[in-house]
């Protein structure tokens, strides 16, 4: 096992003494830019401190402790741009930093819509208390170390999981961000991490690969979620064996949560993303107020909701985030613009720059059993490897982990099926949808969704 460790004046440092520390290196980088010549200065401040421990092939084999700091800092100079980061952070990096970013810009082609948030677009946050615990905080190594014994336990119950890697990380974090408009954001978050990767092996027979992840906000949070996703882990592992060939066939699969955010969220995001509308890429451009998939999808962001690990206060303009409805019952709410992006449409930023942070596909009201009950023969998709193009929509490539279901009843896991589609048809053709929903790593909220239109290749 190997060990790192944080400089000792580091691991004594509270977060809070960290926090006060960076502020005032952010403030004195405001004002070196400003006397260099900047016309407009933003300041993204940050210090980390992490436990992790490490359990590969059932063996612990790394123990670490790391501590981080950074500045990034982004001029504007005669509407051009520059940007320079340092991770020592002291007055000389920050004044070297600071010159670079200039020099920079000056080389840069001017645009016209650079811009930063004036700080009525950008009042204080409201802080989310929920982020951090001191109890949390304090958790060391030899804690984290008797939490993943239990777990490991929990993972090797069954000689047939060949468990490749098992992660386990305690982060202490702050961020803030500062501008010359006299924006001002600020927060702190400790945060316990988990992952599992590996593989069913039962003599010759090897199943697929699969990987999950979590996290928890308490210290006593951890334990109860970590062997609940290891539970769950396991038994998707050992669900894998003998697998069948799938028939082939056009027309409706089931997807999992995790394969609804991989088909279905991810290009809507792409087509209500701002940056797209802007480059003319999206098809939504014209499209709020319109029904752009089907009535039976609602897609929302809850970026203050404890249940998930990318809940904040701010975004990377530092904008305030709020809980936005992104799709109502098929019809486009919003497009997603951070500050420059609303500049350039004639808009207003929505407080998304770095997001949405916290998504719910909302329920419906069939039950996944009537669901699996709906087709003779109905493949459930659980991860999608392939090829997608965003703007046409078409995707092409494998169904991993996934199960055939006939009359409603499992017929087992199937060998490497392709699946082929397109985005805007499966999101217009949406079936029926779940009351029953499920937290993807701790970042995704989402019902099962049967959709229609896909061909499905067995081999």
């Amino acid at each position: 096992m190997s060990h790192g460790a944080a400089p000792e004046h580091e691991s004594r440092e509270s977060i809070e003494q960290t926090a006060q520390t960076l502020e005032k290196l952010a403030n004195y980088g405001l004002d070196a830019a400003k006397k260099l010549g900047a016309d407009a200065t933003k300041i993204a401040t940050s210090a980390s401190f992490q436990k992790r421990l490490v359990v590969e092939n059932k063996v612990f084999s790394l123990a670490n402790s790391l501590s981080s700091r950074s500045i990034g800092l982004l001029v504007h100079k005669d509407q051009k741009k520059g940007s320079a980061s340092v991770n020592t952070v002291t007055e000389e990096s920050i004044n070297h930093a600071a010159a670079s970013a200039l020099a920079l810009a000056k080389y840069s082609v001017p645009d016209e819509f650079l811009t930063l948030a004036s700080l009525s677009e950008a009042p204080r946050a409201k802080p989310l208390p929920f982020l951090y615990t001191d109890e949390l905080a304090a958790v060391d190594l030899v804690e984290i170390q008797g939490f993943m014994q239990e777990v490991l336990g929990r993972l090797t119950s069954d000689a047939r999981i060949a468990l490749d890697r098992f992660e386990m990380a305690v982060d202490v974090s702050c961020h803030a961000l500062a501008s010359s408009t006299g924006m001002r954001q600020a927060e702190r978050q400790a945060m316990a991490s988990w992952s599992f990767m590996g593989m069913g092996r039962d003599g010759e027979e090897v199943t697929g690969f699969d990987y999950d992840s979590g996290f928890a906000l308490t210290k006593g949070a951890i334990l109860p979620g970590c062997l609940r996703d290891s539970t769950a882990f396991v038994a998707k592992l050992l669900a894998l064996f003998k697998p069948r060939q799938c028939p082939t066939y056009k027309g409706a699969i089931l997807l999992t949560p995790r394969a609804v955010h991989e088909l279905l969220v991810d290009s809507l995001l792409y087509h209500a993303g701002g940056r797209q509308v802007m480059d003319g890429k999206s098809r939504w451009a014209k499209s709020v107020g319109q029904r752009v998939v089907s009535d039976k999808l609602t897609l929302r962001d809850h970026p203050h909701d404890p249940r998930f690990s990318g809940a904040t206060g701010f975004d990377s303009d530092g904008i305030p985030t709020k809980q936005q409805t992104l799709v109502e019952h098929g019809v486009l709410q919003m497009i997603l613009h951070d500050c420059y992006s609303a500049k350039r449409c004639k808009g207003k930023s929505t407080g998304t720059s770095g997001g949405p942070f916290a998504l719910e596909v909302a329920a419906g009201t069939t039950s996944k059993a009537d669901l699996l009950r709906s087709h003779k023969q109905l493949l459930v998709v659980d991860r999608f490897s392939g090829n997608a193009d965003p703007i046409k929509g078409d995707f092409s490539g494998v169904a991993k982990g996934s199960r055939l279901y006939s009359n409603g009843e499992d017929a087992g896991s199937v060998t490497e099926t392709m699946i082929a589609g397109n985005f805007f048809t499966i999101a217009e053709e949406v079936l029926g949808v779940s009351r029953e929903t499920e937290l993807v790593s701790g970042g995704f909220l989402s019902p099962y969704i049967l959709v229609g239109g896909v061909s499905v290749t067995g081999g």
